[in-house]
């Protein structure tokens, strides 16, 4: 994912760049709102981290013109200033969490995390005319009526489904159903088989002799 971090302080753009980047995210940085302005134009981020004092255009008056050209890319503001005033005049821009200076890295990465999974989209796949399945949500669905059906089925049916019309060996089964410490139960697998069957019909799922199965 890629971030677009607002802050004038060298040190502190140059840690969080550092930080961001161990983590795994791409990070461009800019030191005035001018700078991220362009920079926001060019790309397309997954999160804006926005200082509120910086030169040229601060913080709050940069998300204001983002929200108008229709950007919702989720923004978290960085700042010192968490008067009661900054804060309405931050959530009235447009931004979903501030962090107040100083701060602890673990404790914005917690934050940033939480607001991209906010945001993350729904993946529904559509199993057939009847069923389909929430991914993010993990709720199997007939219309709008949640099937409640036991964990190592939902996982089972998860896998399967990710992977339709392909085979799924026993090895990915038991990779996704069981931890390392636990015993791999051939017998457990085949009931879990059987469940998904009793929903779907003995027709949806094929049993490949030897390697696994086959969501059809």
């Amino acid at each position: 994912m890629r971030v677009l971090v607002l802050e004038d302080n060298e040190l502190l753009l140059e840690t969080l760049e550092d930080f961001l980047e161990n983590e795994g995210y791409s990070v461009d940085l800019a030191k005035d709102g001018e700078e991220a302005l362009r920079l926001s134009y060019k790309n397309t981020y997954a999160l804006y981290l926005l200082d509120i004092k910086v030169p040229l255009v601060d913080g709050i008056e940069l998300l204001k013109e983002l929200r108008e050209y229709g950007d919702n890319t989720p923004a978290i503001f960085i700042t010192s200033s968490v008067d009661k005033d900054s804060i309405t005049k931050g959530y009235e821009a447009g931004c979903d969490e501030y962090i107040k200076k100083p701060f602890d890295l673990d404790e914005l990465l917690m934050r940033i995390k939480a607001v991209l999974k906010r945001v993350e989209p729904e993946e529904i796949i559509k199993i057939n005319d009847n069923y389909s399945y929430n991914v993010k949500r993990k709720r199997l669905l007939k219309g709008s009526e949640e099937i409640k059906i036991n964990l190592k089925d939902l996982q089972l049916l998860e896998l399967l489904l990710k992977n339709r019309g392909q085979v799924v060996t026993k090895d990915m089964i038991k990779d996704e159903l069981w931890q390392s410490e636990e015993v791999v139960s051939s017998g457990a697998l085949r009931v879990y088989i059987n469940n998904l069957k009793k929903i779907f019909g003995k027709e949806t799922i094929e049993n490949i002799r030897g390697l696994g199965y086959r969501f059809v």
